[in-house]
């Protein structure tokens, strides 16, 4: 009902601004633009974030209907989306500088991961967003509320760790860095401390650091962690990641070491479940599990060799994968 009634409201298929003082504000409290400037950002930027987000909201009604079976809605979902991302990318979209709206990340990020980017554009729009974050900004992010939520995930889907642990290693304004280095023990309102300090705003720093260096990400396959995947994010100069997880069958633990151009995992997995485990290595049969090959382990089936991963499927139990890093 309300993906429909958010429809109601659409003229030539873009949601337009509608509501009081306080709606469709899009991406809320991003640097510089917080309470205390009343620097938001304009009303064109306000309205691609939200259709971005109506999208999103579209492809999880989809995902929804499908679990359940509801076949119909799922497909008028899938055609609901076919007709609106075109039009959201044509009405917002400046093909000569290769952006959206306005050169600040949330809206790379958003029409990216929603998928209103065309295919011919995606590299073009993520080359953008990638200056935007080394280059314009010095390695700091420009993300409000919502904005550094959806872009942390969206970097860690398509592989870009390098990108995010750029950002983590900050600690001057705008990052989190910066209110450790101010003596914050709970995360701020705003980027600089404005007003509340102790506000859930951007507690999305610690979804990558258990989905990326660590890897622990639910398969959709198995809801609720039935099954797993470990895809831990070699990145950057990390040399360890210690990290677990309680899910509802028990523990899931990612831990790994790397020295001398030696990568060692130690990755449990909890009783009746089973996990999908990527070993970040340019040669699988190289991998060894508890020092025999990994292939041949018991409770080790490899399913498939990717570009610098070995992919194997373990039961419940506990493993040590050794191999040379990629």
């Amino acid at each position: 009902r309300y993906v429909d009634c958010l429809e109601a409201r659409c003229k030539d298929g873009i949601l337009r601004k509608y509501g009081g003082k306080w709606d469709f504000i899009g991406d809320w409290v991003a640097p510089g633009r917080g309470m205390d400037t009343h620097n938001w950002p304009g009303p064109a930027a306000a309205e691609l974030f939200n259709n971005c987000y109506r999208v999103y909201q579209w492809q999880l009604l989809a995902k929804m209907a499908s679990a359940l079976g509801r076949e119909d809605e799922a497909a008028r979902c899938q055609a609901r989306l076919a007709e609106i991302c075109p039009l959201i990318h044509d009405a917002f979209y400046d093909a000569a500088n290769k952006q959206y709206v306005v050169d600040e990340q949330s809206y790379y990020v958003m029409p990216l991961m929603t998928g209103v980017t065309p295919e011919a554009e995606r590299a073009a729009v993520l080359k953008r967003l990638q200056e935007n974050i080394l280059v314009k900004n010095k390695g700091h992010l420009d993300t409000g509320m919502l904005g550094t939520y959806f872009m942390m995930e969206y970097l860690r889907e398509i592989g870009r760790n390098d990108l995010v642990l750029a950002m983590f290693n900050q600690t001057t304004y705008p990052s989190w860095g910066h209110m450790l280095a101010e003596g914050a023990t709970t995360c701020w309102e705003q980027w600089n401390g404005y007003y509340s300090r102790i506000h859930s705003c951007f507690t999305s720093a610690d979804n990558w650091l258990y989905q990326g260096p660590a890897g622990i990400v639910p398969d959709p396959a198995g809801a609720g962690f039935k099954k797993i995947v470990i895809r831990p994010a070699i990145v950057g100069d990390l040399t360890w990641v210690k990290a677990h997880h309680d899910c509802p069958y028990g523990r899931i633990a990612s831990n790994w070491t790397r020295q001398g151009g030696q990568l060692t995992m130690e990755v449990v997995v909890p009783p009746d479940t089973s996990a999908t485990v990527y070993v970040p290595t340019r040669d699988a049969a190289l991998v060894r599990e508890a020092n025999a090959p990994a292939a041949d382990a018991p409770g080790v089936r490899l399913l498939r060799t990717e570009r610098e991963a070995a992919v194997f499927l373990v039961g419940s139990g506990s493993y040590r994968f050794t191999a040379p890093c990629p």
